[in-house]
């Protein structure tokens, strides 16, 4: 069950901004549940880590809580192989 999106319009996006949206990170309504994981950094998730964690805190908990996750990678992060010369476009999607 890796992330990705099924049938995104571009298939091969710009990277963004690098900044944050949220500049209060202290302020967070809960929609659901009581309890919540806020990042003190930011950066990129992959679809990799995202699911990778997803698997450690199912074990973890297992059947005493229900996870949420309110977001999703809908960026696709490109990147050119090593070793190959520059011109011949924009790499292939990595994650």
């Amino acid at each position: 069950m890796l992330l990705f999106p099924k049938k995104p319009k571009f298939l091969k996006s710009f990277s963004g901004k690098k900044g944050s949206r949220i500049t209060n990170s202290k302020i967070l309504n809960l929609r659901f549940g009581n309890v919540a994981i806020i990042a003190n950094e930011n950066g990129k998730i992959t679809n990799f880590q995202l699911e990778a964690l997803r698997r450690f805190l199912k074990k973890v908990f297992k059947k005493k809580a229900q996870l949420f996750f309110r977001f999703f990678p809908q960026l696709a992060i490109t990147k050119k192989p090593n070793d190959i010369r520059q011109g011949r476009g924009k790499g292939n999607v990595k994650y």
